[in-house]
């Protein structure tokens, strides 16, 4: 329906899509007569309801409930698509009871006083926007409306970080200028004419064309690094109005679409108490004699039974090996009065084939490194206490041996499985005749994270790594480690609970996304804790949501680039960049370009909505397995409140926004 003069026009708008862009239209004006226009509100909408009834009933379309799209072209103040308060009537309106009053809401009541008929208003526009939205839907790159007729106005797309009456700042929204009040001020009286001051009412000039030309002219003129097309709205803007309901009715059936895909990475308070819950169950089998060969969760013992105290002191030598980089390390600890840690360290690379080819490859290249730090630090010819950093899951029977039960992570090293790496270890240095050193203690990097953490604050007793992959450990009592003799005292429990869930516990909150990412990864079926909430698979889980999206229409406009196809290509630090709160929508889309992705706001809107999911879910379930934790130590010791400390270390831990 479009209103905005003395006439009133309704129209039927068929758009379709099959293959061609099509529109038909259907229309009939009706009059609105001085006296209606000078009356009362409910006449008026009375008048517009029984046009509406007259023209469905002559289309016999009076039984379908259809959306409808409704053009008022007043200064109106909206704080929805569907709810526009009248501020004023202009152009001989006086209507009584309206002013301030929700035109959508003044027109449903009419509709249902008739109770004849049935529709749906989702949209309420002004005459510019109309316009934009017509002549969009033929030129996707128009942003701008027009209006040069009886009166005067404009509307274009601002971005919303401009718009301070509407909260967000995320993506576009079209501004209803009501430019014919500029000047209203006295801003423009330098300019003004005495015969601009006697005029009140401006008649329609018959040379419209001559005034067009003049008009592409001078904003030509003023802006001439841009490009500027004017398109003239053959239609008016009633078909903009449908435009605008069929956009808002597309846009609402998507964003249903889409919701109903994240629901399933959604999880409630409830299903995290679940969790909790079967975490807890899962510790218990791992720590039991009887039920450990079969528990998920295996809670090795790491032979750990004490934290810092803040008497250690002397020089030793650490390796780190849990990813892609290797670590090597002189670690100086003084106590006493000047109590301090000083550190000297080196990363080096571990080459793919390195970390899938044999066993020795892999220790002779450990050693080649630990050669390289030991002559960076001038120290070739000494010997020193080390300690070895092995993130991998362990059974150990002693703090210096640990048999390496898996590969995870990506690493697929030949003849390590079943073997105690601190002889593999020892056996390369050998092998290597330059130097000798004393292995004391084998560690999971929870463990060294929970000790770092430790000498610092007493109250650590907890370790967590959220980075490449995910695990805990904590200090647990002996009487409750079966697989170690003797009741007294507390060990370190390496809990390994990124295989949380590979006994099919965690089935019903997987998706078909975990199941995709866990089929195609290089251990299927394993660690399936992990491959929800660690950095190795956050982004390839938010890759398959967005070809999923993509296939159905919902993002990209149907269009999947041959890059978002390609495994692993969708990085961890795109997910931590993307939701970051300083980045601007424009760099979101600087990150998809990079991924071949052409992207519109909206789209960039809802990866970060995608992302913000994937990395809320994984949070969650992180934070509900040690919640599962510091319940059972507080539990343990019989405690209604426990104050603990939680050492946390991990690469998505450290630079996710979030």
């Amino acid at each position: 329906m479009d209103l905005g003069g003395t006439n009133f026009r309704v129209l039927r708008v068929k758009v379709s899509d099959n293959g061609l862009q099509k529109v038909e239209m259907e229309s009939q004006i009706y009059e609105i007569h001085e006296d209606l226009m000078r009356g009362s509100g409910t006449q008026l909408f009375d008048h517009i309801a029984e046009c509406l009834a007259n023209f469905m009933e002559k289309l016999k379309i009076k039984d379908k409930k259809l959306p409808l799209g409704f053009t008022f072209s007043f200064p109106c103040q909206q704080t929805k698509l569907d709810e526009s308060i009248l501020v004023n009537w202009t152009k001989g309106f006086k209507c009584s009871s309206v002013e301030g009053k929700d035109v959508v809401s003044l027109l449903r009541q009419a509709i249902k006083k008739r109770g004849d008929f049935d529709i749906d208003i989702v949209a309420v526009v002004n005459d510019t926007v109309g316009t934009m939205m017509s002549c969009g839907y033929d030129d996707q790159n128009c942003e701008v409306g027009l209006i040069v007729g009886t009166g005067t106005n404009a509307c274009y797309m601002e971005e919303m970080r401009h718009i301070d009456l509407v909260e967000g700042d995320e993506g576009r929204m079209c501004i209803n200028m009501e430019w014919g009040a500029f000047g209203d001020d006295g801003a423009l009286n330098d300019i003004r004419t005495e015969f601009d001051h006697e005029i009140d009412m401006g008649s329609l000039n018959p040379g419209k064309q001559l005034f067009a030309r003049r008009l592409h002219k001078t904003v030509r003129k003023l802006l001439p690094d841009c490009e500027i097309r004017f398109v003239r709205s053959e239609d008016g803007s009633g078909k903009g109005a449908a435009m605008v309901t069929a956009v808002a009715y597309r846009l609402a059936a998507q964003h249903k679409a889409r919701q109903k895909i994240l629901e399933a990475l959604k999880l409630s308070h409830q299903q995290l108490l679940e969790v909790k819950r079967r975490m807890r169950v899962e510790m218990e089998k791992g720590l039991g004699k009887e039920t450990h060969a079969k528990a998920a969760v295996k809670m090795l013992p790491t032979y750990v039974c004490s934290t810092p105290d803040g008497t250690e002191k002397g020089d030793f030598l650490a390796l780190d090996l849990g990813g892609t980089n290797f670590r090597v390390l002189l670690v100086r600890v003084r106590n006493g009065k000047r109590r301090s840690v000083e550190m000297h360290n080196k990363i080096y690379s571990i080459p793919l084939e390195v970390m899938q080819g044999t066993g020795e490859e892999l220790f002779d290249h450990i050693v080649h490194c630990i050669s390289d730090f030991l002559e960076y630090m001038g120290m070739k010819g000494v010997s020193l206490p080390l300690g070895f950093t092995f993130s991998f899951p362990c059974k150990q029977t002693n703090l210096d041996e640990g048999i390496l039960l898996k590969w995870t992570k990506g690493f697929k090293a030949t003849g390590c499985e079943g073997e105690d790496v601190v002889s593999l270890l020892k056996e390369a240095i050998h092998r290597r005749e330059e130097f000798d050193l004393d292995v004391v203690a084998v560690v999971n990097d929870t463990v060294g994270t929970m000790m770092t953490c430790g000498y610092e604050d007493p109250y650590c007793e907890v370790g967590l790594i959220v980075g490449t992959g995910s695990n805990a450990c904590y200090m647990e009592e002996m009487r409750n480690v079966e697989l170690v003799e003797g009741d007294e005292g507390r060990m370190c429990v390496n809990m390994e609970w990124g295989a949380f869930g590979d006994n099919g516990c965690l089935d019903d909150i997987q998706t078909e996304f975990d199941l995709a990412v866990d089929e195609l990864s290089l251990n299927p079926g394993k660690q399936r804790f992990e491959k929800m909430i660690s950095g190795m698979y956050l982004g390839e889980i938010v890759r398959n949501i967005l070809i999923d999206f993509t296939k159905r229409g919902l993002l990209f406009r149907g269009r999947i680039s041959e890059r978002l196809k390609t495994r692993g290509i969708f990085e961890t630090k795109f997910l931590s960049q993307i939701e970051s709160d300083c980045l601007a929508l424009l760099q979101v889309r600087s990150i998809l370009q990079h991924l071949g992705l052409e992207s519109t706001c909206d789209d960039s809107i809802i990866v970060k909505e995608v992302c913000t999911v994937v990395a809320r879910r994984a949070a969650q379930l992180c934070g509900a397995g040690m919640a599962a934790v510091v319940d059972k130590i507080r539990e343990n010791r019989g405690l209604e409140f426990l104050k603990v400390t939680v050492g946390v270390d991990g690469t998505l831990y450290k630079l996710h926004p979030q």
